[in-house]
């Protein structure tokens, strides 16, 4: 609301942390407390600020009013009535004459629809829910009562069931937080699966000694593999490098090639020794005949 008071304004007043500002204020709510004590859900009221022309003052009106089917209505009425009680006083030209008692102009009383609020149960309980969880509270209207309540409530349809754990609303919505004891552990999106610590841990234990064993086994086969593709290279190798190569320039000779691991391939020349060969005996060979029948 806003309402003139018939004073000076001086720049102290902007200051509301200056004396005169507080001895304004406490004078202006002693005030209007006498004058709204009658309005029903009154409770006090907040300066907001003062300005000048005159003394404006710009200030809420605090109300408590019972809930019921009907609150939208009662809220129209209390705010004609705080308006009427004020334009009546201001019209009370004794009201003036203490030096104490502000003054009021009765052409400068206003309620200021701009900053109305919805008295719907949905609007009430998304004022009333914590910064970012709006969306997770709903009204619950229940006989001159309302109440703001979210899956998580347990009298509530449509309430989750977190079997055994508790429900809590979070910033992505209502969940369930497991409990655990000395011999279970809850799981699940409802807590409704219950594993025993014990088997927990010899499953994970057993699992790891699976998984050890694999690894062992998997570097054993490729061990082994890696020294069989040496030996079939060596292998070969031999294959290759034990064989025999003549020399036709020297009679009685032959030359042999060697091998040895990581070596350079060398040629080794071998003499026969033809010393204790007896050249006097004589060789018979028998002469080849022809055999007619098979022409």
């Amino acid at each position: 609301m806003e309402v003139a008071v018939d004073q000076e304004f001086f720049p102290d007043l902007h200051d509301n942390t200056s004396k005169a500002y507080k001895d304004f204020s406490d004078n202006f709510r002693s005030q209007m407390q006498k004058i709204y004590q009658n309005v029903q859900g009154f409770k006090d009221v907040e300066i907001l600020s003062l300005r000048n022309g005159s003394i404006v003052v710009d200030y809420v009106v605090l109300l408590e009013l019972p809930f019921s089917s009907q609150l939208e209505t009662n809220y129209e009425m209390v705010k004609a009535a705080l308006k009427d009680e004020l334009h009546n006083v201001s019209q009370d030209m004794d009201s003036c004459q203490n030096n104490q008692t502000l003054c009021f102009k009765p052409d400068s009383i206003t309620v200021r629809n701009d900053t109305r609020m919805e008295m719907t149960p949905q609007a009430i309980c998304r004022r009333a829910a914590p910064e970012v969880y709006e969306d997770y509270y709903f009204p619950l209207e229940e006989e001159n009562r309302l109440r703001c309540v979210t899956n998580c409530t347990s009298d509530v349809e449509g309430a989750i069931n977190c079997n055994q754990g508790q429900c809590f609303v979070q910033k992505t919505g209502p969940e369930c937080r497991c409990f655990s004891t000395d011999t279970l552990w809850f799981l699940g999106p409802r807590c409704e699966v219950a594993v025993q610590w014990r088997a927990l841990v010899g499953g994970l234990a057993g699992a790891g000694a699976l998984l050890l064993l694999l690894l062992l086994a998997l570097t054993f086969f490729v061990r082994r593999w890696r020294r069989s593709g040496r030996g079939g290279a060596r292998s070969w190798d031999y294959d290759k490098k034990w064989f025999e190569i003549w020399d036709e320039d020297t009679a009685g000779t032959f030359s042999n090639s060697g091998f040895q691991d990581d070596q350079p391939f060398k040629d080794e020349n071998f003499q026969v020794a033809l010393e204790m060969v007896d050249t006097n005996v004589r060789v018979h060979t028998q002469r080849p005949e022809v055999d007619l029948s098979s022409m």
